[in-house]
């Protein structure tokens, strides 16, 4: 059997904290696995270490098995970028290495080239390691290693089975949450109990004392060895409530949800003609992209755009919003029309959180700090800049912005936007926008996220 095998092993970007400590994995001639975990967790590192494009600080790394290591190819042109990543993974395929080490293999590929990567990949005889957030993409995997603060935890199936048991997880979680605060409770209950029992106590004896029932020396030697013996029952009582309210914090923060609220909006949505295009022609310079196109949405519809990659879906949406015109034909917007692009470049960086909500949605500082604690930026959070904010951050933030007042847009259009989030800030995404009730228009290659977000209509061009 063919492997690769890490064994304690610790590396860092800075001598400030370890990226990973004492990590330890194999990876097998024989299995799919997957590597998943937030932006920034480690997995591209992981990735090169195995590879042996990085050599961590310490512990071993075995390589035991011939490799193929297909790094993350980065282009912003959606068409030439779906074809480099299809020649290169063509080349990772038949290169017919006992392990393949793909990094982000979906990534620009479009519906067509997506099916011929699956079919590939399941016919491959050997063992294949991804990082992926494709969840269409994880269903096809043996195995799912979660990464999550330099650590490992591994699930024994694919995406279903892996959700399975992160639902099992947080049940669990919070039933020794409940347990806990029933503890507290109880430990609470009897320190009090404790307390009003020695009062009572204390109170008897000056009354025996004032009644010459008992004498001072006698009342006092009784109450000091009454006191000490309570001491030490608190001593121990106290010492179970801190250990619980200690454990029900940590259970707190491993429960801790990025829930988001949007709010009702102040007008009723556009409920009439959206978009109207008739007759659209448009090219970039001889290569025609419309001739004679018609399209038409409505408010409150969910439509997605399907094509191959070049077809014309981004241009589409970039003559809706205006930032390109047309060559001729009819263009007509109505409503308040929103636009979520892939980047996420629509705050201004060099702004906070709020400054930005106030700007696109606004409203005034106030309600900007109010909509900003709907989407997790509580306190001081709130007044971060832009620039120092990490992807899930900067997705709910834009959300916030976008979304989050009460004069929402009638339209929102989404250019890929699960291209660069981890399945976490999908799922947030995918929250927001079955709150939202406004109409959508979206390109994405993401047949799972269509299906969340409730698209009612698929319009190939």
């Amino acid at each position: 059997m063919a492997f690769i095998s890490l064994s304690n092993v610790f590396f860092s970007y800075d001598s400030a904290s370890d990226l990973f400590a004492n990590l330890s994995v194999t990876f097998n001639d024989y299995e799919r696995v997957a590597i998943i975990g937030d932006n920034g967790c480690g997995k591209t590192t992981l990735l090169k270490i195995v590879a042996g494009e990085i050599t961590p600080d310490s512990g071993t790394v075995t390589r035991d098995a011939c490799i193929y290591y297909m790094p993350q190819i980065q282009m912003h042109d959606s068409k030439s970028g779906g074809e480099r990543q299809s020649f290169a993974l063509a080349r990772a395929f038949d290169s017919g290495a006992e392990i393949l080490l793909l990094d982000e293999p979906t990534n620009n590929l479009d519906t067509d080239a997506r099916q011929r990567f699956f079919s590939a990949l399941e016919s491959y005889p050997f063992g294949v390691v991804i990082v992926s957030h494709d969840r269409e993409l994880l269903q096809h995997m043996d195995k799912i290693i979660e990464m999550t603060n330099g650590q490992l935890r591994v699930y024994g199936g694919n995406y279903d089975f892996y959700t399975a048991q992160k639902d099992l997880e947080s049940e669990n979680l919070q039933s020794k949450y409940t347990d806990s605060e029933k503890k507290i409770r109880r430990l609470n209950r009897t320190i009090d109990i404790a307390q009003n029992t020695r009062q009572h106590h204390e109170a008897k004896q000056r009354k025996d004392v004032a009644n010459g029932r008992r004498s001072p020396i006698a009342a006092n030697a009784l109450k000091g060895k009454s006191q000490e013996t309570e001491a030490k029952k608190r001593a121990i009582i106290q010492k179970k409530l801190d250990e619980q309210i200690t454990l029900r914090q940590s259970l707190s923060e491993q429960m801790r949800e990025d829930k988001i609220k949007i709010p009702l909006p102040s007008k009723p949505f556009y409920s009439k003609e959206l978009v109207s295009i008739s007759g659209l022609h448009f090219a970039y310079g001889n290569r025609v992209i419309f001739d004679d196109f018609d399209f038409t949405m409505y408010g409150g519809t969910r439509v997605r755009l399907c094509g191959k990659n070049g077809a014309g879906k981004t241009t589409l949406i970039k003559i809706i919003c205006g930032e390109l015109t047309a060559n001729s034909g009819v263009v007509k917007t109505f409503g308040k029309i929103a636009y979520l692009n892939q980047d996420l470049s629509v705050l201004d960086r060099n702004k906070t959180i709020v400054e930005n909500i106030m700007d696109i949605s606004g409203c005034l500082k106030h309600d900007a700090h109010m909509i900003a604690a709907n989407f997790g930026f509580r306190g001081d959070t709130s007044s971060k800049r832009v620039s120092m904010l990490s992807g899930g951050e900067l997705l709910k933030a834009t959300l916030a912005a976008i979304l989050g007042g009460e004069n929402q847009p009638d339209l929102l259009i989404l250019d890929e936007p699960t291209n660069n989030l981890e399945i976490k800030s999908i799922a947030i995404l995918e929250d927001a926008l079955n709150q939202y009730r406004g109409a959508i228009l979206l390109v994405s290659h993401d047949e799972i996220f269509a299906k969340n977000i409730k698209i009612d209509k698929v319009i190939t061009i």
